[in-house]
């Protein structure tokens, strides 16, 4: 029986990425709080925050494959969530500059049947950003709906000199493993 997938976010870019599955998916916020435990390792701390959101899903439709996914940006140790306003977007943006971060996006894919769990890292480099270019980009309210407070598909990009690792894992959601991970469940038509 194929079963129906369901994307544990509201991110227009997650749902934008799981187009290119081309499979038929349906899109549910997880209620959850996004807290980083501390007794954990960062990246276990972020792959339970992605089973914390596909098992809030997946409770209200128990007969789908649910995948769930968190992002953050760490910098020497400090993680960078969501800004909270401008003045914490600025503050992160002045922070990145110039630096070396990681990105780690944990991702969780719960069925009746199995949960597969994984993550995946990839270092960006920023060069030297102008205060006056942060500034612009901020007031554009881009970067405050995501980690670290840039966007590498939008006018964030203009900030990177390199990356290390999967672009996509970048942007919220590493879709070439989660493809592979997903052909392997029973219940998917790949």
């Amino acid at each position: 029986m194929i079963k129906n997938i369901i994307l544990a976010s509201q991110s227009p870019r997650r749902r934008e990425l799981m187009l290119l599955l081309n499979m038929p998916f349906n899109s549910e916020n997880p209620q959850i709080d996004e807290v980083i435990d501390p007794s954990l390792s960062l990246t276990k701390a972020i792959e339970k925050i992605a089973i914390d959101k596909a098992l809030d899903v997946f409770k209200r439709h128990p007969q789908s494959i649910v995948i769930g996914s968190d992002t953050v940006v760490v910098l020497d140790d400090q993680i960078l969530g969501k800004p909270s306003d401008d003045k914490d977007a600025i503050r992160m943006l002045k922070l990145l500059s110039g630096k070396t971060h990681k990105v780690i996006t944990g991702v969780c894919i719960l069925s009746d049947k199995e949960k597969i769990v994984f993550n995946s890292i990839a270092k960006v480099t920023f060069y030297p950003i102008d205060e006056a270019l942060i500034k612009s980009y901020v007031a554009t309210s881009l970067p405050l709906d995501k980690a670290g407070a840039y966007g590498i598909q939008d006018k964030g990009a203009l900030f990177i000199k390199s990356i290390d690792g999967d672009y996509y894992t970048i942007m919220g959601l590493p879709i070439a493993e989660l493809n592979r991970r997903l052909k392997m469940m029973e219940g998917v038509n790949a």
